[in-house]
């Protein structure tokens, strides 16, 4: 377990650097996709949700939710290049502290790259009850980053 952390933060690490690259006026292109990603994602979790609630959940609809997941997690930290925080002039959420904290940030996201995995795998499987046990790990990853990287409501 602790190897397959410390290579999805390598990973991400490595993601992360190369969306540096983008240029400050693609900002408002770079935050409208990665507020499009985010919504996405959370609909998907939504949507896994709504089937483990359900009395007849459908192993196909949970299979493409956490796909959708699992494949958005790895690229997650491109989404944040430097100068895509609130100083683009665009409105988002993300706070300073995704790129004053960035190593912390890093680790995050290398959380929910294992979590999403995981869901996916037990997904892929069929195993209803092994995504109802993994799909926690994957919320308590998003909202991790949430309560610190994201800033409330305005």
């Amino acid at each position: 377990m602790r190897f397959v952390l410390l290579a999805a933060v390598a990973a991400l690490s490595f993601a992360a650097a190369a969306a540096a690259q983008l240029r400050p006026q693609e900002a408002a292109g770079t935050i409208r996709t990665r507020q499009a990603n985010y919504k996405q994602m959370a609909a998907a979790m939504k949507g896994i949700n709504d089937q483990l609630r359900s009395r007849r959940p459908s192993a196909q609809a949970i299979r493409r939710s956490s796909a959708l997941i699992a494949g958005f997690a790895p690229r997650l930290l491109t989404w944040f290049p430097p100068g895509s925080g609130p100083e683009a002039g665009v409105r988002t959420r993300a706070r300073p502290e995704i790129w004053a904290n960035h190593r912390d940030f890093t680790r995050a996201g290398a959380v929910l790259v294992v979590a999403a995995r995981n869901l996916d795998a037990a997904a892929r499987r069929g195993d209803v009850a092994a995504v109802r046990a993994a799909a926690p790990a994957v919320s308590r990853a998003c909202g991790g980053c949430h309560d610190d990287y994201r800033a409330p409501e305005p």
